[in-house]
Protein backbone atom coordinates (compact mmCIF):
# COMPACT_ATOMS: atom_id res chain seq x y z
CA UNK A 1 0.00 0.00 0.00
CA UNK A 2 1.47 3.33 -1.07
CA UNK A 3 0.80 5.60 1.92
CA UNK A 4 2.15 9.14 2.03
CA UNK A 5 4.59 9.89 4.86
CA UNK A 6 7.02 12.71 5.51
CA UNK A 7 10.24 13.28 7.44
CA UNK A 8 8.31 13.83 10.69
CA UNK A 9 6.60 10.40 10.49
CA UNK A 10 8.47 8.32 13.08
CA UNK A 11 6.18 5.27 13.22
CA UNK A 12 3.85 4.82 10.21
CA UNK A 13 1.15 2.17 9.70
CA UNK A 14 1.81 -1.25 11.18
CA UNK A 15 2.40 -0.72 14.90
CA UNK A 16 -0.02 -0.23 17.81
CA UNK A 17 -0.15 3.52 17.16
CA UNK A 18 1.32 6.11 14.85
CA UNK A 19 4.10 8.37 16.10
CA UNK A 20 4.70 11.82 14.66
CA UNK A 21 7.12 14.63 15.52
CA UNK A 22 6.18 18.28 15.20
CA UNK A 23 8.01 21.25 16.66
CA UNK A 24 10.29 18.96 18.62
CA UNK A 25 7.37 17.18 20.34
CA UNK A 26 6.71 13.45 19.86
CA UNK A 27 2.97 12.72 19.46
CA UNK A 28 1.19 9.34 19.52
CA UNK A 29 -2.09 8.71 17.65
CA UNK A 30 -4.51 5.80 17.84
CA UNK A 31 -8.20 4.92 17.50
CA UNK A 32 -10.19 1.92 18.73
CA UNK A 33 -13.76 0.98 19.63
CA UNK A 34 -15.63 -2.05 20.97
CA UNK A 35 -19.17 -3.40 20.98
CA UNK A 36 -20.87 -3.96 24.38
CA UNK A 37 -18.85 -6.45 26.44
CA UNK A 38 -20.99 -6.43 29.60
CA UNK A 39 -24.67 -5.98 30.39
CA UNK A 40 -23.94 -2.88 32.46
CA UNK A 41 -23.59 0.09 30.03
CA UNK A 42 -21.51 2.08 32.53
CA UNK A 43 -18.92 -0.70 32.68
CA UNK A 44 -18.98 -1.11 28.88
CA UNK A 45 -18.17 2.60 28.50
CA UNK A 46 -15.43 2.49 31.12
CA UNK A 47 -13.79 -0.57 29.54
CA UNK A 48 -14.05 1.00 26.09
CA UNK A 49 -12.12 4.04 27.27
CA UNK A 50 -9.43 1.92 28.93
CA UNK A 51 -9.16 -0.17 25.77
CA UNK A 52 -8.79 2.90 23.54
CA UNK A 53 -6.10 4.44 25.73
CA UNK A 54 -4.05 1.25 25.81
CA UNK A 55 -2.18 1.72 22.52
CA UNK A 56 -0.77 5.07 23.69
CA UNK A 57 0.52 3.43 26.87
CA UNK A 58 1.98 0.56 24.81
CA UNK A 59 4.07 3.07 22.86
CA UNK A 60 5.34 4.59 26.10
CA UNK A 61 3.20 7.72 25.73
CA UNK A 62 0.91 9.74 27.96
CA UNK A 63 -2.66 10.26 26.64
CA UNK A 64 -3.60 13.94 26.35
CA UNK A 65 -7.01 14.15 24.69
CA UNK A 66 -9.62 12.07 22.91
CA UNK A 67 -12.48 12.21 20.41
CA UNK A 68 -15.44 9.86 20.90
CA UNK A 69 -16.55 7.43 18.18
CA UNK A 70 -20.12 6.23 18.80
CA UNK A 71 -22.43 3.90 16.89
CA UNK A 72 -25.92 3.73 18.41
CA UNK A 73 -29.36 2.49 17.37
CA UNK A 74 -31.73 5.11 18.77
CA UNK A 75 -34.77 3.15 17.54
CA UNK A 76 -34.09 0.00 19.56
CA UNK A 77 -32.09 1.26 22.54
CA UNK A 78 -32.93 3.75 25.27
CA UNK A 79 -30.80 6.90 25.19
CA UNK A 80 -30.07 6.28 28.89
CA UNK A 81 -27.89 3.34 27.81
CA UNK A 82 -25.66 5.73 25.88
CA UNK A 83 -25.66 8.24 28.73
CA UNK A 84 -24.47 5.60 31.18
CA UNK A 85 -21.84 4.29 28.75
CA UNK A 86 -20.48 7.79 28.25
CA UNK A 87 -20.49 8.36 32.02
CA UNK A 88 -18.32 5.27 32.48
CA UNK A 89 -16.00 6.36 29.71
CA UNK A 90 -15.68 9.90 31.06
CA UNK A 91 -14.81 8.61 34.52
CA UNK A 92 -11.93 6.59 33.06
CA UNK A 93 -10.75 9.46 30.86
CA UNK A 94 -10.73 11.63 33.99
CA UNK A 95 -8.68 8.99 35.82
CA UNK A 96 -6.19 9.02 32.93
CA UNK A 97 -6.20 12.86 32.89
CA UNK A 98 -7.30 12.70 29.26
CA UNK A 99 -9.53 15.53 27.96
CA UNK A 100 -12.54 14.70 25.78
CA UNK A 101 -12.58 17.32 23.00
CA UNK A 102 -15.52 16.10 20.92
CA UNK A 103 -16.49 13.18 18.72
CA UNK A 104 -18.96 11.81 16.23
CA UNK A 105 -22.11 9.68 16.54
CA UNK A 106 -23.86 7.67 13.83
CA UNK A 107 -26.86 5.35 13.64
CA UNK A 108 -25.69 1.74 13.82
CA UNK A 109 -27.58 -1.52 14.33
CA UNK A 110 -24.83 -2.81 16.62
CA UNK A 111 -23.74 -0.34 19.33
CA UNK A 112 -20.10 0.69 19.32
CA UNK A 113 -18.09 3.02 21.52
CA UNK A 114 -14.48 4.05 21.35
CA UNK A 115 -12.05 6.93 21.11
CA UNK A 116 -9.43 8.46 18.86
CA UNK A 117 -6.65 9.33 21.29
CA UNK A 118 -3.70 11.70 21.01
CA UNK A 119 -0.77 11.18 23.35
CA UNK A 120 2.69 12.59 23.85
CA UNK A 121 6.14 11.27 24.76
CA UNK A 122 7.51 14.16 26.84
CA UNK A 123 10.94 12.55 27.19
CA UNK A 124 11.14 11.95 23.43
CA UNK A 125 11.33 8.16 23.95
CA UNK A 126 8.77 5.80 22.41
CA UNK A 127 8.67 2.00 22.25
CA UNK A 128 7.59 -0.05 19.25
CA UNK A 129 7.12 -3.72 18.42
CA UNK A 130 10.56 -3.72 16.81
CA UNK A 131 13.61 -4.11 19.03
CA UNK A 132 13.15 -7.32 21.05
CA UNK A 133 16.54 -8.89 21.80
CA UNK A 134 17.46 -12.57 22.29
CA UNK A 135 17.83 -13.32 25.98
CA UNK A 136 15.33 -10.68 27.07
CA UNK A 137 12.41 -11.96 29.13
CA UNK A 138 8.81 -11.64 27.94
CA UNK A 139 6.50 -9.91 30.41
CA UNK A 140 2.68 -9.85 30.56
CA UNK A 141 0.81 -7.52 32.92
CA UNK A 142 -2.79 -8.87 32.89
CA UNK A 143 -4.24 -12.40 32.72
CA UNK A 144 -5.78 -13.56 29.44
CA UNK A 145 -9.20 -15.13 28.81
CA UNK A 146 -11.54 -12.14 28.72
CA UNK A 147 -12.79 -12.98 25.23
CA UNK A 148 -14.00 -16.38 26.43
CA UNK A 149 -15.61 -14.78 29.50
CA UNK A 150 -17.47 -12.19 27.39
CA UNK A 151 -18.78 -14.86 25.01
CA UNK A 152 -20.04 -16.95 27.93
CA UNK A 153 -21.65 -13.88 29.47
CA UNK A 154 -23.49 -13.03 26.24
CA UNK A 155 -24.74 -16.62 25.95
CA UNK A 156 -26.02 -16.63 29.54
CA UNK A 157 -23.49 -19.21 30.73
CA UNK A 158 -21.95 -16.79 33.23
CA UNK A 159 -23.08 -13.74 35.19
CA UNK A 160 -21.04 -10.59 35.67
CA UNK A 161 -20.69 -11.58 39.33
CA UNK A 162 -18.87 -14.74 38.15
CA UNK A 163 -16.14 -12.77 36.39
CA UNK A 164 -15.40 -10.03 38.91
CA UNK A 165 -11.62 -10.42 38.63
CA UNK A 166 -11.72 -10.17 34.84
CA UNK A 167 -13.93 -7.06 34.97
CA UNK A 168 -11.58 -5.41 37.47
CA UNK A 169 -8.62 -6.06 35.18
CA UNK A 170 -10.43 -4.80 32.08
CA UNK A 171 -11.14 -1.60 34.01
CA UNK A 172 -7.47 -1.17 34.94
CA UNK A 173 -5.54 1.44 32.95
CA UNK A 174 -2.20 0.33 31.51
CA UNK A 175 -0.64 3.52 32.86
CA UNK A 176 1.39 1.85 35.61
CA UNK A 177 2.35 -1.02 33.30
CA UNK A 178 3.68 1.56 30.85
CA UNK A 179 5.67 3.27 33.59
CA UNK A 180 7.29 -0.04 34.55
CA UNK A 181 7.95 -0.87 30.91
CA UNK A 182 9.70 2.45 30.26
CA UNK A 183 11.57 2.59 33.57
CA UNK A 184 13.07 -0.85 32.90
CA UNK A 185 14.05 0.22 29.36
CA UNK A 186 11.97 -2.38 27.53
CA UNK A 187 13.24 -3.29 24.07
CA UNK A 188 9.78 -3.85 22.50
CA UNK A 189 6.17 -3.56 23.57
CA UNK A 190 2.59 -4.09 22.43
CA UNK A 191 -0.75 -4.56 24.16
CA UNK A 192 -2.76 -7.77 24.08
CA UNK A 193 -6.13 -7.49 22.35
CA UNK A 194 -7.98 -9.10 19.43
CA UNK A 195 -5.13 -11.22 18.03
CA UNK A 196 -4.64 -12.95 21.38
CA UNK A 197 -1.42 -13.39 23.33
CA UNK A 198 0.28 -15.50 20.63
CA UNK A 199 -0.80 -13.22 17.80
CA UNK A 200 0.56 -10.09 19.44
CA UNK A 201 3.77 -11.85 20.46
CA UNK A 202 4.18 -12.96 16.84
CA UNK A 203 3.92 -9.30 15.78
CA UNK A 204 6.85 -8.48 18.07
CA UNK A 205 8.85 -11.45 16.78
CA UNK A 206 8.28 -10.58 13.13
CA UNK A 207 9.04 -6.90 13.60
CA UNK A 208 12.17 -7.69 15.61
CA UNK A 209 13.26 -10.68 13.47
CA UNK A 210 13.50 -12.97 16.51
CA UNK A 211 11.64 -15.92 18.01
CA UNK A 212 10.17 -16.67 21.42
CA UNK A 213 9.86 -19.51 23.92
CA UNK A 214 6.95 -19.58 26.37
CA UNK A 215 6.21 -21.75 29.42
CA UNK A 216 2.49 -22.42 29.65
CA UNK A 217 2.43 -22.61 33.47
CA UNK A 218 3.91 -19.11 33.68
CA UNK A 219 1.09 -17.53 31.65
CA UNK A 220 -1.70 -16.03 33.80
CA UNK A 221 -5.28 -16.83 32.79
CA UNK A 222 -8.71 -16.98 34.39
CA UNK A 223 -9.63 -20.48 35.53
CA UNK A 224 -13.28 -20.01 34.54
CA UNK A 225 -12.10 -19.20 31.00
CA UNK A 226 -9.96 -22.33 30.90
CA UNK A 227 -12.92 -24.43 32.10
CA UNK A 228 -15.13 -22.99 29.34
CA UNK A 229 -12.57 -23.62 26.59
CA UNK A 230 -12.18 -27.22 27.77
CA UNK A 231 -15.94 -27.56 27.22
CA UNK A 232 -15.64 -26.16 23.70
CA UNK A 233 -16.90 -22.66 24.51
CA UNK A 234 -14.74 -19.94 22.98
CA UNK A 235 -15.06 -17.05 20.49
CA UNK A 236 -14.81 -17.88 16.81
CA UNK A 237 -11.92 -15.42 16.56
CA UNK A 238 -9.83 -17.61 18.90
CA UNK A 239 -9.96 -20.43 16.34
CA UNK A 240 -9.27 -18.04 13.45
CA UNK A 241 -6.24 -16.68 15.30
CA UNK A 242 -4.98 -20.19 16.03
CA UNK A 243 -5.43 -21.39 12.43
CA UNK A 244 -3.47 -18.37 11.19
CA UNK A 245 -0.60 -18.94 13.65
CA UNK A 246 -0.36 -22.75 13.74
CA UNK A 247 2.41 -23.06 11.18
CA UNK A 248 4.61 -20.71 13.21
CA UNK A 249 4.12 -22.50 16.55
CA UNK A 250 6.02 -25.48 17.95
CA UNK A 251 4.23 -26.89 20.97
CA UNK A 252 3.24 -29.88 23.08
CA UNK A 253 0.04 -28.20 24.32
CA UNK A 254 -3.48 -29.49 23.82
CA UNK A 255 -5.84 -27.59 21.51
CA UNK A 256 -7.83 -26.06 24.38
CA UNK A 257 -4.65 -24.59 25.83
CA UNK A 258 -3.67 -23.07 22.49
CA UNK A 259 -7.18 -21.65 22.04
CA UNK A 260 -6.80 -19.93 25.40
CA UNK A 261 -3.54 -18.38 24.17
CA UNK A 262 -5.23 -17.08 21.00
CA UNK A 263 -8.34 -15.80 22.80
CA UNK A 264 -9.29 -12.33 21.47
CA UNK A 265 -8.70 -10.25 24.58
CA UNK A 266 -10.57 -7.04 25.41
CA UNK A 267 -8.66 -4.38 27.37
CA UNK A 268 -5.69 -6.66 27.96
CA UNK A 269 -2.37 -5.87 29.55
CA UNK A 270 0.96 -4.86 28.06
CA UNK A 271 3.29 -7.46 26.58
CA UNK A 272 6.90 -6.33 26.56
CA UNK A 273 10.45 -7.64 26.31
CA UNK A 274 13.15 -6.49 28.69
CA UNK A 275 16.43 -7.36 30.36
CA UNK A 276 15.43 -9.39 33.44
CA UNK A 277 17.89 -7.67 35.78
CA UNK A 278 16.65 -4.21 34.83
CA UNK A 279 13.05 -5.34 35.32
CA UNK A 280 13.82 -6.71 38.78
CA UNK A 281 15.57 -3.46 39.73
CA UNK A 282 12.53 -1.47 38.59
CA UNK A 283 10.16 -3.70 40.54
CA UNK A 284 11.97 -2.95 43.80
CA UNK A 285 9.90 0.25 43.75
CA UNK A 286 6.29 0.00 44.89
CA UNK A 287 3.81 -0.86 42.13
CA UNK A 288 0.25 -2.13 42.41
CA UNK A 289 0.24 -4.40 39.33
CA UNK A 290 1.75 -7.81 38.62
CA UNK A 291 4.42 -8.45 36.01
CA UNK A 292 4.44 -12.09 34.89
CA UNK A 293 7.60 -13.39 33.20
CA UNK A 294 6.11 -15.88 30.73
CA UNK A 295 9.14 -16.73 28.57
CA UNK A 296 12.18 -15.47 26.72
CA UNK A 297 13.15 -14.08 23.33
CA UNK A 298 15.30 -16.41 21.21
CA UNK A 299 17.28 -16.12 17.99
CA UNK A 300 15.29 -18.83 16.20
CA UNK A 301 12.17 -17.74 14.32
CA UNK A 302 8.69 -18.79 15.38
CA UNK A 303 7.18 -19.36 18.81
CA UNK A 304 7.75 -22.40 21.02
CA UNK A 305 5.19 -23.05 23.75
CA UNK A 306 5.81 -25.88 26.22
CA UNK A 307 4.77 -27.17 29.60
CA UNK A 308 7.35 -27.42 32.39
Amino acid sequence: MDVYTDSRTLVPLGDDAGVYEYGGVIYVYTVDFITPVLNDPYLWGAISAVNSLSDVYAMGGIPLNALAVVGFNSCSMEIEVLRQAMKGALDKLREAKTVLLGGHTLEDKEPKLGFAVTGVCPDGIYITQEGAKPGHCIVLTKPIGTGVAIKALKEGLLKESDITEAVENMLKLNKEASEIMKASKASACTDVSGFGLLGHLMNICRSSKVGASLIFENIPFYEFSADLVRKGIYPRAALSNLNFLKEFIETDLEDWQLLLLTDPVTSGGLLFTVDKTRLQETLTKKFSINCYIIGYISEESGIKVFRK
